[in-house]
């Protein structure tokens, strides 16, 4: 089939298929075999033209015509200097082609949208065809996101996905003799469109994992997805089941939660999936979370219940974090205890937490940092005994006896209680070596095993603070110098060492909870809110994304609300005021109307007894720009004159909202109002209005002698009215 396939689009670009009429202009040449017979060809000046105006069509041609474009512009140097025509752009306004490359050109991308959605082999013939320019498009694919698009929505329900990774039905990893890892470049651009994909796209990308990941593992930062080298594809392994019980577990934990682009709630839906463990959530928008910043956001009442969620916010989720022996959970917090940014949140939720529970005791780790903040607190840690002569002289009259001297070395391991800033060593000791490590790890904190040092003050940084599995080994030596005793004793004893805990000082807002004031900003699509936190207290920063708001409207606006639900940020609204009345847009307004708005051919003979045949003819494109259709708008009127006059309504990706071709015997007015009451506000954003028109004129002789003969051929845009 692909051989087939490959031989149709190649006949095309040699120019020897017969193509069907060009619809709604006449500005578009093609060549003529000398039979007479029609074949389509657009000549050079005219390829912009032609595949922007015809993206949508179902055929072969729009296809071979794209690929011949690529091939001329990426072959010849400044060919779009040379071969230039007008063309409407993606935004409504008529422009020339003029020094403007399509290839790689992101302006055009809607068009490739347009024909990618529209033939479903496109994507085939153009690998198998120029496999450079699609290369070119997916290594560039950040900069390409409508191309993107079309990529998903061609495979949003599978088709040339198959099984996925080392399926021989997946056409984009063995559907093609020049392999090229299609599938990975397919891959990279489904990651990059990871919150747009339907879950049979999702699924594929999931069976990369097991092939991702490991190859992460043993080569690092030359891995294939390895964040240098294709974040998208670092961002599918760090929200996946398989990277979160990876040996990059916690690499890739940390980056979920501070990278905003991605959600850590997508890694707890894909955690708690993959193991049948969805009964733990309470409440699945969770998922939704973009950090742990609402999960650890709440009062730690705990007021839920086994049928209720109590005051709504995440405490469920934050208990079982901080206590639930599930190995799960165990996991989540490991990795909440290793990220400093996660560490400080459930800190500072344990604190709220046990500041209202006091039932829990003063054995509670994080009780007892509450009590003895600031304080030091002295334990022994071990003990040694230093050897002795046991000997003793108390009678003065008697000799003496010779101490050679004596020494020993005392060893000790103890764990850090949570809340510990400071630590320091309390001995008879001449030194100390010492060693703490963060056990979850295997991280050395502090260190000195070469010599025995005077006894040290180790502050610890803030994420080992709060942390459970700090372990601290102390050696010390204790030393009893040689003498001569006339009188008194040297027996064994014990030597003690005991270690300072030194509690960090808290300040209310981490005891009480923080003062928040928030700020909201919405983005200019509203389609997520961000609430931006100051504690009035400490000056603490919080942000809370909301990406699920909801639109209702009244007679006057729109109005989206962010709920936030489930944090303690308050809900907050945002109206979008509704257009009112009628617009009207005449060639006049430059800043809304572009290209030809007018125009006429005339040709006249004075008749002399030869019959003779006059006819003139004329074509034009103008549009209206995108913008100026908003939201709620219920009905546009335009008029135009002219034999032949087709208006269409474009949405953003170049797709035909509403069309009309009309005609007029006279050259007259032609006039049509497009109901937009069925159209949705997002089928309409961005949309954009091109006006195609086209005259003719014929006058036969017959008249007397020496009288004259005229043919004029005129179109004329006359107004868009636009009512809402």
């Amino acid at each position: 089939m692909k051989k087939i396939l490959k031989t149709a689009i190649n006949i095309l670009l040699s120019g020897t298929i017969i193509a069907g009429t060009f619809i709604n202009t006449g500005t578009i040449s093609s060549a003529e075999e000398s039979q007479g017979q029609k074949i389509f060809i657009p000549f050079r000046s005219d390829l912009v033209k032609y595949v922007t105006s015809n993206a949508g069509n179902k055929d072969t041609i729009i296809q071979s015509q794209w690929f011949r474009l690529f091939k001329e512009e990426t072959d010849t140097p400044n060919w779009s200097s040379t071969y230039y025509s007008d063309y409407t752009s993606s935004t409504g306004i008529t422009l020339s082609s003029k020094n403007t490359q399509v290839t790689y050109n992101s302006s055009f991308d809607p068009f490739l949208y347009r024909t990618i959605t529209s033939n479903s082999d496109f994507i085939s013939n153009w690998i198998n065809t120029i496999p450079t320019v699609f290369e070119g498009y997916c290594n560039g694919y950040k900069n390409h996101p409508v191309f993107c698009d079309g990529i998903v929505d061609l495979t949003k329900n599978g088709y040339m996905l198959g099984g996925g990774y080392k399926k021989t039905n997946n056409i984009f990893e063995y559907g093609f003799t020049n392999k090229d890892y299609w599938d990975l470049k397919v891959l990279a651009i489904l990651s990059f469109k990871w919150n747009e994909i339907s879950t049979t796209q999702k699924n594929w990308c999931k069976t990369y994992l097991p092939y991702l990941i490991p190859d992460y593992e043993s080569r690092g930062a030359s891995a294939i997805a390895a964040k240098n080298n294709n974040e998208d594809l670092y961002n599918l392994m760090t929200i996946s089941n398989e990277g979160f019980n990876s040996t990059k577990g916690q690499e890739f934990f940390s980056y979920a939660n501070s990278n905003n682009e991605i959600r850590i709630g997508e890694l707890f839906n894909n955690i708690f999936s993959a193991n049948k463990k969805t009964g733990d959530i309470r409440t699945s928008d969770v998922y939704t979370e973009v950090n742990l910043n609402g999960i650890f956001g709440g009062d730690a009442d705990c007021d839920y219940n086994g049928s209720s969620l109590g005051d709504g916010d995440y405490d469920w989720f934050a208990y079982n974090i901080c206590f639930s022996g599930d190995g799960i959970w165990s996991r989540i917090r490991t990795f909440t205890d290793g990220d400093s940014a996660a560490a400080i949140l459930k800190k500072e939720w344990l604190l709220r937490y046990y500041a209202k529970h006091s039932s829990t005791g003063a054995t509670s780790s994080v009780a007892n940092a509450i009590a003895k903040q600031g304080q030091t607190e002295t334990i022994v840690c071990g003990s040694a005994t230093m050897p002795g002569c046991n000997k003793a002289v108390w009678n003065p009259n008697k000799a003496g006896f010779n101490c050679p001297g004596h020494s020993t070395t005392g060893y000790a391991t103890v764990q850090k209680p949570v809340g510990v800033e400071y630590i320091s060593f309390t001995s008879k000791a001449k030194g100390y070596k010492w060693k703490i490590v963060d056990t979850a790890t295997g991280t050395v904190i502090s260190e000195n095993m070469e010599n025995y040092s005077v006894s040290p003050t180790i502050k610890l940084d803030a994420k080992y603070i709060w942390s459970s599995s700090i372990s601290v080994y102390v050696e010390s030596y204790f030393q009893k110098k040689g003498e001569l005793i006339g009188v008194g004793a040297c027996y064994s004893g014990e030597e003690t060492t005991s270690v300072n805990w030194t509690y960090v000082v808290l300040n209310k807002c981490e005891v009480n909870g923080h003062d928040y004031q928030y700020s909201y900003h919405f983005d200019s699509n509203h389609q997520s809110c961000t609430a931006e936190g100051i504690c009035r207290g400490c000056g603490d920063r919080k942000s809370f994304v909301d990406s699920s708001l909801s639109k209702t409207e009244d007679s006057s606006a729109y109005i989206y609300t962010a709920d936030f639900a489930h944090t303690p940020v308050a809900p907050r609204s945002t109206r979008v005021e509704k257009s009112t009345g009628t617009y009207t847009y005449r060639a006049s307004d430059k800043n809304a109307i572009s290209g030809k708005t007018h125009d006429s051919q005339s040709v006249s003979k004075i008749y002399t007894g030869a019959g003779f045949t006059l006819h003139t003819s004329i074509s034009g494109t103008c549009s209206l720009s995108s913008g100026y259709i908003k939201p709620g708008a219920k009905s546009i009127t335009i008029s135009a004159s002219g034999s032949k006059n087709t208006f269409t309504i474009y949405n953003k990706k170049g797709g035909a909202i509403k069309t009309i071709t009309l005609l007029s015997l006279y050259q007259g007015e032609t006039k049509y109002t497009f109901d937009l009451s069925g159209c949705s506000d997002a089928e309409l954003d961005g949309a954009y209005v091109v006006i195609n028109m086209y005259s003719e004129d014929e006058y036969r002789s017959g008249m007397e002698i020496g009288q004259g003969a005229k043919s004029t051929s005129t179109i004329n845009f006359n107004y868009i009215t636009i009512k809402y």
